[in-house]
């Protein structure tokens, strides 16, 4: 028992922020870590529910879109981390080649807000940190095995009502009619937009063929590395905007809030200054 106490306590004070140097008064800052959700602009259609977005290449849009990177440029960003692939050390090759006119004519929002935003902010530091099933890694989202097992065990029904957002979707496609993207984007990054099929999947299994349970922790490992990766490229005092597809969120923002030496920068206060500058 003595041994586990002494375990236990050894770590309690290793979670504890690092000092710089002994008998300083300053801890380590940490680093703030900006989760901004956003719809897939250019639709690829690879989601399990796909929402139809309108052309970001507008004027309307793209003066939208300025204004969003005005507002994030506040936030005083010393990175950004976008849903594209890198090797280690994870640099953004796509951004290495960057020109301003590239957003007239690439819809991809890790070019219209992540580049965008690094360039507005005049920082070169933007980051590749996805993860993805290729090279031996897993199938990150093997629902396909998920709706077999359902359809042999008299859960399709179930698994369908489960994974239907339908209603959201059509919402948002018609709030596009009249919203700003700053707008739409507190949609995507509210809860509104909730992570209930995550939870909901793991009821679905049968002894041990655990499909549901196995979606779960596979969606969970690849935003558990995405974070890795993150922490990787990061350091005491950083400041950081993850752009990332809305379906990244919440784990993204549950992970970073229980990570010591992370701290969560609320993303709706900037979505609603963003509104308020359009609407001036």
């Amino acid at each position: 028992m003595k041994n586990l106490a002494a375990f236990l306590l050894a770590l309690c004070f290793a979670a504890q922020p690092a000092f710089a140097e002994e008998g300083a008064d300053d801890v380590l800052e940490p680093v703030r870590v900006l989760v901004l959700g956003a719809y897939h602009f250019a639709n690829p259609g690879a989601d399990l529910n796909n929402a139809e977005a309108d052309d970001v290449l507008t004027p309307r849009r793209q003066k939208e879109l300025a204004a969003l990177a005005e507002t994030l440029k506040t936030f005083a960003p010393t990175a950004v981390a976008v849903e594209a692939v890198a090797k280690p050390p994870y640099a953004d090759t796509g951004f290495a080649n960057f020109k301003p006119e590239d957003l007239t004519k690439t819809r991809n929002e890790t070019v219209q807000i992540g580049y965008r935003a690094a360039h507005v902010a005049d920082i070169d530091r933007v980051y590749a940190i996805d993860e993805r099933s290729s090279e031996g890694e897993p199938d990150y989202f093997p629902y396909d095995r998920v709706h077999q097992q359902a359809k042999e065990t008299g859960d399709a029904e179930r698994l369908a009502t489960m994974s239907d957002y339908g209603a959201l979707i059509a919402e948002f496609e018609e709030q596009q009619k009249s919203q700003s993207i700053p707008e739409l984007l507190k949609f995507w990054n509210s809860d509104r937009f909730p992570d209930d099929f995550y939870w909901n999947v793991m009821t679905i299994g049968e002894g041990e063929k655990q499909t549901g349970a196995e979606l779960a922790a596979y969606w969970f490992m690849r935003n558990a590395k995405i974070f890795n990766k993150l922490v990787q490229v990061t350091g005491p005092g950083d400041r950081v905007i993850v752009v990332y597809g809305s379906g990244h969120g919440a784990w993204l923002r549950e992970i970073v809030e229980r990570t010591p030496g992370y701290v969560l920068e609320p993303v709706m206060p900037y979505l609603h200054k963003a509104t308020d500058a359009l609407s001036e």
